[in-house]
């Protein structure tokens, strides 16, 4: 089975990475108002680009493996599973200039397993479908409904951001869940 896994706060907890920044250098309550855009990478005013310009790759290099991330791949791989990391993370936009460098350092040093990546993903349904993914698995319900309209399965890893909205897309909390979900699937 080819499965794709979104990196930020799938396989990092970047948004508690995020939160300790944007805690930091908000001085008048724009980041924290618009946390949720900031978590999908919408650098939507002039301050939140700037934010994002200055701040993304410590962010980035800060954040914490979720528990049993690296195990589960590496379990998959094993097992003979293709794993296609599939991000927004990438040269294309400037908030992200110097992430790709990054990534593949931070994977490497952290022992994240993979396939293949793929860099500057804003339409995943779209390259899901291009790779041939049978399986998504993204903190983002835009991404995961997108994925599911193509036929394919997709998983929606619960995150700061969307732990309280409702979807009718499959949703696990961690990777144990995720893990026990996959091999029902197989």
């Amino acid at each position: 089975m080819k499965i794709g896994i979104d990196i930020d706060d799938v396989i990092t907890d970047t948004s508690a990475s995020m939160k300790d920044y944007i805690i930091k250098y908000d001085k008048n309550g724009e980041l924290l108002e618009n946390i949720e855009d900031i978590m999908r990478g919408d650098a939507s005013t002039p301050f939140i680009e700037k934010f994002f310009a200055e701040h993304f790759l410590d962010i980035a290099r800060n954040a914490k493996v979720k528990e049993n991330a690296a195990r589960i791949i590496k379990k998959l791989l094993d097992s003979g599973h293709e794993i296609y990391l599939i991000t927004a993370r990438g040269e294309k936009r400037k908030i992200f200039k110097g992430a790709e460098a990054l990534t593949l350092d931070y994977l490497k040093s952290n022992h994240i397993c993979y396939t293949n990546i793929i860099f500057d993903a804003v339409d995943k349904a779209g390259l899901c479908k291009d790779y041939q993914i049978d399986l998504m698995i993204d903190d983002s319900i835009k991404h995961c409904e997108a994925v599911r309209n193509e036929n394919i399965k997709s998983i929606l890893f619960t995150s700061i951001v969307n732990k309280s909205l409702s979807t009718t897309v499959e949703r696990v909390d961690n990777w144990l869940e995720l893990e026990e979900k996959i091999n029902n699937m197989i």
